[in-house]
């Protein structure tokens, strides 16, 4: 007698694979797809599993790994059938007028591969590498859910109730409508056709499909469109409107931000906003005229916003003299606003006689400047 490991299917998952020790006769094989397999190891080591945990069956199939033996070709030499050894003395007929052409095309006898097989009833077993392929790349997919490291690139194939039905690599995948984009689509059918990143967010037992997120993608560009808006703050922006408030517009732009547009930084008369002459889906231009946090951008159509900070090392000169406002009181110092968008430190060691509190007009000295750090550096006069 000697040990040996077959792996036996559990469930209707593919890749729900156990593997069992026994032990049979020297040269002895057995396949453990086979419905008779349950009943011969009971036989034979004693104690298994019940039937109806191992869920065994004659229409079970698994992937495994094969090496391929042998291709057969018609007249035309276009390759028909192939044969793959699966292990343990099987080998696995493959009907290649069903397989993917790029498979065939690649298909040498030697390669090693991945394969979907299927027992039959005469103990003959078929099996397809597209499948075992689909099957692989089903599991990959599944895998990465909640992963926000990982998206995959993808097709909108089809609009249907709720949402649409995507291909990612093949793989049929459902996204619903409120997923598809950072805010609410205003033409569902715009998206058909387009190819899009998305992410694994959940499973749909109801559809028995993946569900995958356009949305969790375009959140996870946030930052790195934030840092690239700061370096181009003056550059003109063309976007479109997401949505109508009363007290503004907000518009999408750079694929993945939405900023509000006040009802003073808009370019159109109160009369022409209020008549609702503005619709979600306008293409519409502006400027950032400030970015507060990620989820909070301030838009304008007054023009390019004008920097202080260009000209402060010609305005605050070291040694020179100036007006301005205490706006916050630390433990280190005192904040004071030179004018809007500037503001420099008084540090405590200089109000060591000195009490300010928020709110008080002081004369400072300017001590130096650093324009491309947003810095000022203060003294009490």
């Amino acid at each position: 007698m000697e040990e040996q490991i077959i792996k036996i299917q559990k469930s209707d998952d593919p890749f729900d694979i156990e593997e069992v020790t026994v032990k049979l006769p020297k040269g002895m094989k057995v396949l453990s797809t086979e419905p008779y397999v349950l009943d011969y190891l009971e036989k034979t080591i004693g104690e298994m599993p019940s039937k109806s945990d191992l869920n065994i069956a004659e229409d079970q199939e698994q992937i495994t790994k094969g090496e391929v033996v042998s291709i057969k070709r018609n007249d035309e030499g276009i390759p028909t059938e192939a044969l793959v050894d699966v292990g343990n003395k099987f080998t696995s007929y493959i009907n290649l007028r069903k397989e993917d052409a790029t498979i065939v095309d690649q298909l040498e006898i030697g390669m090693h591969v991945d394969i979907k097989i299927k027992p039959k009833g005469n103990g003959e077993i078929v099996g397809s590498i597209s499948e075992a392929i689909e099957a692989v790349k089903r599991k990959e997919i599944f895998d990465a859910i909640g992963d926000k490291s990982i998206g995959f690139t993808a097709v909108i194939k089809e609009l249907i109730h709720g949402g649409y039905w995507v291909d990612v690599a093949g793989i049929k995948t459902f996204m619903p409508g409120s997923l598809a984009g950072m805010n609410k689509l205003h033409n569902f059918e715009s998206m058909l056709g387009k190819e899009i990143v998305v992410m694994p967010i959940t499973y749909s037992r109801d559809k028995d499909t993946i569900v995958v997120s356009h949305r969790e993608y375009l959140q996870t560009m946030v930052p790195t469109r934030i840092d690239e808006l700061r370096e181009n703050s003056k550059e003109q922006i063309t976007g479109f409107v997401t949505g109508t408030t009363a007290f503004g517009i907000f518009a999408q732009f750079n694929e993945c931000l939405t900023g509000l547009i006040p009802k003073a930084e808009l370019n159109h008369s109160i009369g022409d906003f209020n008549s609702r002459d503005i619709k979600a889906g306008d293409e519409i231009t502006f400027w950032v005229k400030e970015i507060i946090s990620n989820k909070k951008i301030i838009l304008t159509q007054a023009g390019a916003p004008v920097d202080p900070w260009e000209e402060a090392a010609k305005k605050y000169t070291p040694m020179s003299e100036a007006e301005g406002k205490v706006t916050k009181i630390t433990n280190y110092g005192a904040f004071i606003q030179l004018e809007k968008g500037i503001s420099g430190l008084i540090h405590k060691s200089q109000l060591k006689e000195v009490e300010l509190t928020k709110g008080d007009i002081v004369t400072v000295k300017i001590k130096g400047v650093q324009p491309q750090e947003r810095k000022v550096s203060l003294s009490l006069v």
